[in-house]
């Protein structure tokens, strides 16, 4: 394996010298990388950098990823937090693309960990299965056509190997569900009453494998700088 392959980089790739970079640098940044280095960017401020919305107070990070660790018994390496919070500015389709991160934005959490992903397939089968039989039933109207829409999304996202936990009810048949949507109600309030730091909600999608997670990361971030 040629380590000049990995360590000789572009010149494009030099425009990034700092932590954090803005929407427009990302965007002419990533059109003018390839391959390995476009991977690189993407990584970088998406992924592995110190979420902006915690850059004051970094350990505070750590200490909700500790915390979801804990919670969920599974290594800590395996929580990502993304979107807007992480980067400073949404990666979000046009018009929302670029908008500065606000109280008004999401805490976007990923969790990567196939056992976590089966568990939670198993509710959702369980949830899905109640419910058809009738043995349990939704609130008519408005969470009776949320019910009926996440049954056919969740099965689709499941099949490309991930799954959103809030899109699943919180009950007594999903109780890895019901853990996981009690902690992203928790963190919000928490971080607002010790902290003031206000967010709209936080979330979590869970990944079966890192190529996938990675995969459809890249997916979504090439979709969205081509429509801009």
């Amino acid at each position: 394996m040629n380590i000049s392959r990995y360590l000789k980089m572009s010149r494009e790739s030099m425009c990034i010298s700092s932590i954090y970079t803005s929407s427009e640098q990302f965007k002419v940044c990533y059109e003018r990388l390839i391959g390995l280095e476009q991977n690189s960017l993407i990584s970088h401020v998406i992924v592995n950098n110190t979420p902006f919305v915690f850059k004051d107070i970094p350990l505070l990070y750590e200490q909700i990823i500790q915390y979801l660790s804990d919670l969920l018994s599974i290594e800590s390496g395996s929580i990502k937090l993304i979107g807007s919070a992480k980067t400073g500015f949404s990666v979000s389709p046009s018009p929302n693309y670029g908008k500065i991160f606000s109280e008004k934005s999401d805490l976007d959490f990923t969790i990567i960990n196939e056992v976590v992903f089966e568990k939670l397939c198993k509710e959702y089968e369980a949830w899905k299965t109640a419910y058809t039989s009738n043995n349990i039933l939704p609130k008519p109207g408005k969470e009776t056509k949320c019910w009926d829409d996440n049954i056919i999304l969740l099965k689709r996202n499941i099949d490309r190997g991930f799954i959103d936990t809030y899109k699943i009810p919180n009950r007594e048949m999903c109780p890895i569900t019901k853990r996981i949507n009690n902690a992203m109600y928790l963190i919000p309030l928490k971080l607002d009453e010790y902290y003031h730091i206000k967010v709209s909600k936080a979330s979590v999608r869970v990944y079966k494998s890192y190529d996938l997670f990675r995969q459809q990361l890249k997916l979504n971030t090439d979709q969205i700088l081509n429509d801009k």
